[in-house]
C-alpha cells in the first residue's frame, strides 16, 4: 500500500522542511532500549510492567515469530486487543517487519469484523482468547467461514483449549532477536484504521510512519511535554485516539505508558494519582466521570495538566469543574483522517480553553468554507485541514478518496465550525448525521438498514439525543405497519443477533405515527429531535 493523495511536490516540501523524516516506532523503541534500557515503558492494570529493554526484546522475538508464520512486509495484521501491555509488544513487532497494523476495538462483533475481513483481507489477526466472557476465537472462525478470508490466528492470554494457530507465548519462547525497523520505509503505509462509524460502511484510513510520527512530535512540542511526563491512556488502543495519542505517543518519546483497560472512575482516580500521570487524550465521558469522582472523594490531581479532550462537546462548565480538581483540560478537534488538527495549549487564554477547540497545530492549516467553496473566516462553514498530519487516503475506496482530498492537499471533514479572529476553531455541528456516544462514532444508517428490514417496520430513523454523561445517546424511531408492535427488548435482541456491537445498540425506542420529511421525502432528523425533547414518550 502506498500514499494515494500526497503529491510529489508536497512530499518534497515536507522532507525539505524536516516535517517528515525516516524515524519509525520500532526504531525509536530500539534506540530507547539502548539509551535507557531500564526506563519503564508500559504498565497495565493486570500488573504487567516492562522496561524499554524488555519491550524491545519481546518485540524482536515476536517479529521473528511473525516471519516464521509467513507474515511479510505490506501484509495487514488486524489487532483486536484490549488495553494490555501485549498490545504494545504486538504493535512494535508488526511495524518492525514493515507489515501494516490494523487496530480494532475489542467490542467489534460479527458485523464489524466481516467488513474488516472483506475490505482489508488481513494475513493475520491477534485477539484475546476469552475476554469479558466473549469467545473471540469463535468469532474469528465464524467470520472466516462467512467471508472465505482465513488469516493466521494469534491468541494473547489464552484460556483453556483455545483454538488458535499459535499463542503469543509460543512465539515469545523463541531465541533472542534484536529489534530492528528495517522491514519498511517510513513513507510506506504502516497503519490501516477503520473509522468508528462516521458512515454505514466505515472507511479504511491509511497512515504512514511519517504522518503519524509528525503528529506525535508536534503534539509533544506544542503541549510543552518533557521526558518527565507520564502518559495515562483509558481510551481503547483499538481506536486511533488510544493507539496514536496513547501507545504511539508514549513509546515514540520514551515516556511511561499507563494503560487502563476497564473503565471505572474510582480505579482511574487511584491510577492517575499513583502513576503521577500528566497527559492523556480521552473523550468527554472519561473526563466527566473522573471529575465527578474527584469531587466525591474531595481529591485533586495536580499533575494531570494536559487532558486533551474531544470527540464530543466539552461544556465550559466541565472545563471549570476540572480546573477546580487540578485537571487542565485542553479541548481539541481531530479525526482519524487528520489525527489532531487543532488543540488548545497550556498557555491558551482561559476563555479560549473554555469555549473553543483550540488553534491549529504547528505546520497544520485549518480553514472553513461556505457552500460555494469560499473561505469564510468568522462565519460557519465546513472545516478543511491540510498538513503533514493528514492521512494517505482510503484503502480500496477511490470514490470517497476523490471526494475527500483535493489536489492541493486539503481534506474535507464534513464537520461545521467557525474560526475566530485569534485563529481558534469552534466546532458547531456535523454535516454527517453521526452520533457521538462517549467519544465513539455511531452511524445511524447502519442501524436503520437493519431495523427497516423487519416485517413490522415501515420506516425507521436513528437519532442522537443529548446525554449529560455520554454527550449523546442513540434513539430508534420507528413507524410500524398496521396492527404490529415492537418492544425495546425485542429490538435490542434482534440487533444483537444481527451481530451489531453493543455500543451501537439504541438506548431508547420511540414509536411514531409518521416521520417528518421534506417535500422530496428526506427525513428531517432535527425535527424528530425537537419533538422528542418535548412530548413524545419512549416505548
Amino acid at each position: 500500500m502506498q500514499d494515494l493523495v500526497t503529491t510529489p511536490a508536497r512530499r518534497e516540501e515536507f522532507a525539505r522542511r524536516e516535517l517528515w523524516d525516516d524515524t519509525t516506532l520500532a526504531g525509536q523503541v530500539a534506540a530507547l532500549a539502548q539509551r535507557r534500557p531500564d526506563a519503564v515503558a508500559v504498565t497495565d492494570e493486570s500488573g504487567h510492567r516492562c522496561s524499554y529493554a524488555e519491550l524491545a526484546s519481546a518485540a524482536g522475538r515476536l517479529a521473528a515469530g511473525f516471519h516464521d508464520q509467513g507474515i511479510e512486509t505490506g501484509d495487514v495484521v488486524s489487532v483486536q486487543l484490549p488495553n494490555w501491555y501485549e498490545a504494545a509488544v504486538v504493535a512494535v513487532a508488526i511495524q518492525s517487519i514493515g507489515a501494516v497494523i490494523n487496530p480494532l476495538l475489542p467490542n467489534y462483533r460479527a458485523r464489524e469484523l466481516t467488513h474488516v475481513f472483506t475490505t482489508a483481507r488481513p494475513a493475520a489477526i491477534v485477539t484475546p482468547g476469552d475476554y469479558r466472557g466473549f469467545d473471540h476465537l469463535h468469532l474469528v472462525a465464524d467470520v472466516s467461514d462467512a467471508t472465505g478470508v482465513r488469516p493466521r490466528r494469534l491468541v494473547v492470554r489464552p484460556s483453556g483449549e483455545d483454538r488458535a494457530d499459535v499463542s503469543l507465548d509460543q512465539l515469545l519462547d523463541g531465541p533472542a532477536v534484536p529489534l530492528t525497523a528495517a522491514g519498511g520505509p517510513a513513507e510506506a503505509v504502516s497503519e490501516l484504521i477503520f473509522t468508528s462509524g462516521t458512515e454505514a460502511s466505515p472507511k479504511a484510513i491509511l497512515h504512514t510512519e511519517q504522518t503519524t510520527n509528525f503528529s506525535v512530535r508536534v503534539a509533544f512540542s506544542d503541549l510543552g511535554l518533557s521526558a518527565h511526563d507520564v502518559v495515562w491512556m483509558p481510551s481503547p488502543v483499538g481506536h486511533s485516539t488510544g493507539f496514536n495519542y496513547g501507545l504511539r505517543f508514549a513509546l515514540y518519546h520514551g515516556l511511561p505508558l499507563v494503560l487502563q483497560d476497564r473503565w471505572d472512575p474510582t480505579a482511574a482516580l487511584d491510577l492517575v494519582a499513583s502513576a503521577g500521570a500528566s497527559y492523556t487524550l480521552a473523550a468527554t465521558t472519561f473526563l466527566q466521570d473522573l471529575v465527578e469522582e474527584a469531587q466525591r472523594q474531595a481529591r485533586t490531581l495536580p499533575r494531570l495538566r494536559r487532558f486533551g479532550c474531544g470527540g464530543a462537546p466539552v461544556p465550559a462548565e466541565l472545563v471549570d469543574a476540572a480546573t477546580d480538581v487540578g485537571i487542565g483540560v485542553l479541548r481539541l478537534y481531530g479525526s482519524t483522517e487528520v489525527l489532531v488538527g487543532t488543540w488548545n495549549r497550556p498557555g491558551s487564554p482561559g476563555e479560549q480553553r473554555r469555549h473553543t477547540d483550540g488553534v491549529p497545530m504547528t505546520d497544520v492549516e485549518i480553514e472553513t468554507r461556505d457552500a460555494d467553496g469560499r473561505r469564510c473566516q468568522g462565519e460557519p462553514g465546513e472545516i478543511f485541514v491540510r498538513g503533514p498530519n493528514t492521512c494517505a487516503g482510503f484503502y480500496a475506496d477511490p470514490d470517497r478518496t476523490a471526494a475527500t482530498f483535493d489536489a492541493e492537499g486539503w481534506v474535507r471533514s464534513g464537520d461545521l465550525g467557525v474560526i475566530d479572529g485569534d485563529g481558534a476553531l469552534r466546532v458547531s455541528g456535523r454535516k454527517k448525521e453521526i452520533i457521538i456516544r462517549g467519544g465513539i462514532n455511531i452511524a445511524p444508517r447502519e442501524i436503520e438498514d437493519l431495523i427497516v428490514a423487519w416485517p413490522e417496520v415501515e420506516r425507521a430513523a436513528v437519532v442522537g439525543l443529548p446525554d449529560a454523561r455520554l454527550g449523546e445517546r442513540s434513539c430508534a424511531c420507528v413507524v410500524l405497519r398496521a396492527e404490529h408492535s415492537l418492544t425495546f427488548e425485542d429490538m435490542v435482541g434482534r440487533l444483537r443477533d444481527a451481530g451489531l456491537a453493543t455500543f451501537k445498540l439504541p438506548e431508547q425506542l420511540v414509536v411514531l405515527d409518521a416521520l417528518p420529511t421534506t417535500a422530496s421525502g428526506k427525513v428531517q432528523k432535527h425535527e424528530i429531535v425537537r419533538q422528542l425533547s418535548t412530548s413524545v414518550p419512549a416505548r
